[in-house]
């Protein structure tokens, strides 16, 4: 198994939203703040996502009622709800299931970074603004689009820990700032879109990236790279 081995460390957290009815577009619909021991959370009403997803028939999120202004009171707790508590004794599988060590003692809002808080029942996440992120950092990376491009059988065939390639997509009709991920020259899937620009800077850097998780079901199979900085 690959493991993170430097987490991330940021101050912001963008949530995600995803339509039940559409499951081909995430929004980003609002962000998490931290300073110091306090977490301000507040919708981002004034983006283009935003409006795109009140269009979808996004309510937000049930703990934080719409046009409120920036709610400061159990932000975290309210996402850690989300998430198995530390003290079940399956909490060392949950974090093996990550990549993150079972020695991993990061606060609640580095595990959430890693982690992210999706359930079956919504279309809620949360993922790191990595434009903050400190250099070196392990992340760990759900590929999108895989099933267009694979059966469940191939990526059942692909070999944990081979490299992929980035390839960005200028020329990309639907958003010239894809990155498109490849192994052999075949399409594995493509970069979320709200990481794609962060990460089109960081591979100026010196990067590694490769398989790290194979799962999903034969309708939707599920590869996960992780991205090494350096």
């Amino acid at each position: 198994m690959i493991v993170i081995n430097n987490p991330i460390h940021v101050n912001t957290l963008f949530l995600t939203w995803q339509s039940n009815k559409d499951r081909h577009q995430r929004y980003l619909v609002g962000e998490i703040k931290r300073q110091n021991d306090k977490h301000e959370f507040s919708y981002l009403t004034q983006t283009q996502d935003y409006a795109s997803a009140l269009e979808q028939g996004f309510l937000g999120y049930p703990a934080f009622p719409l046009n409120k202004g920036t709610f400061s009171n159990d932000v975290m707790a309210t996402f850690m709800k989300r998430l198995p508590p530390r003290s079940r004794r399956d909490f060392k599988k949950y974090l093996t299931n990550h990549n993150l060590p079972e020695t991993f003692d990061g606060s609640d809002f580095d595990l959430i970074t890693h982690t992210g808080v999706q359930l079956p029942s919504d279309g809620f996440d949360l993922i790191p603004n990595l434009e903050e992120a400190t250099i070196p950092f392990d992340y760990l990376m759900e590929l999108a689009g895989t099933r267009y491009y694979l059966t469940y059988e191939e990526v059942s065939n692909l070999d944990i820990n081979s490299v992929v390639e980035l390839k960005t997509e200028d020329s990309n009709e639907y958003d010239n700032q894809a990155i498109t991920v490849l192994i052999d020259n075949k399409i594995l899937g493509y970069i979320n879109k709200l990481l794609c620009p962060t990460v089109r800077k960081l591979m100026d850097r010196n990067i590694e990236c490769k398989i790290a998780k194979k799962s999903g079901t034969q309708d939707r199979p599920l590869i996960y790279v992780m991205l090494r900085v350096r």
